[in-house]
């Protein structure tokens, strides 16, 4: 944990930031990536670990009892990562799912159904079609956590689950990826995942995953690609 100090005191922890007193709140959402970076041979996620399939979100969401309630037990409580009402949040789960938002086809930041605070979004690896891939949402103003059908050149956050796992229900691990980043893992069930969104900037072979910051040439990609929130590596 790092923090920032003026006249010895400190006025940043964990992305909370006080101002004389004014408490400003610095987001930080993960990298988003296309589904081409997801599905990539090079392989964003380090070994024995990978993307999670649309099977295996659904192993998750049937364990949590259901799509239209397992986002209750996915997001993040409060209203720093989801606006009011954040309806029947607890994190009981502690896979600390966040309204990240997204990007969108043509390249845009925060259109609608890519708004933080409002949506999150998650790749699978399951193509549904030529131009569409299997994805999963959860919703400020509901309980519901499941899939559904979006553009492939979309950006949005990655989560990685575990090959298999030694870990009991509840249990917590470490996961260390590609670029050397570590992340907190939590056991839910009988399936091991991080659970913050993924910052990974390299590919398992140490190949870095290019960042697109234009719009035009995001829109136009079949190859896989990174960015931050509005091109703004303060929120990752």
């Amino acid at each position: 944990m790092s923090y920032l100090t003026y006249n010895g005191k400190m006025i940043q922890s964990e992305g909370h930031y006080v101002s004389g007193f004014a408490h400003i709140f610095q987001p930080k959402y993960g990298l988003y990536y296309n589904w081409f970076a997801v599905i990539d041979a090079s392989n964003i996620a380090n070994d024995d670990w990978h993307v999670p399939s649309r099977t295996d979100w659904g192993t998750l969401t049937t364990y949590l009892g259901g799509e239209s309630v397992a986002g209750a037990d996915v997001k993040v409580t409060g209203y720093d990562y989801w606006k009011s009402p954040n309806t029947g949040a607890t994190n009981s789960a502690k896979l600390n799912v966040i309204g990240a938002g997204g990007r969108n086809y043509t390249g845009v930041f925060g259109t609608t159904f890519n708004v933080p605070t409002e949506i999150g979004w998650f790749w699978s690896t399951t193509q549904s079609d030529a131009q569409n891939a299997w994805e999963m949402g959860a919703l400020y103003n509901s309980t519901f956590f499941g899939d559904g059908v979006n553009y492939k050149t979309n950006g949005y956050s990655v989560r990685l689950i575990k090959d298999s796992t030694s870990l009991s229900d509840g249990q917590i691990g470490t996961y260390t990826g590609n670029d050397g980043k570590e992340y907190a893992t939590i056991c839910i069930g009988t399936q091991e995942w991080i659970s913050s969104n993924l910052k990974e900037t390299k590919y398992r072979d140490n190949t870095p995953i290019p960042e697109v910051t234009s719009n035009a040439a995001w829109a136009s990609l079949s190859s896989g690609a990174l960015c931050a929130y509005n091109n703004d590596w303060n929120l990752v």
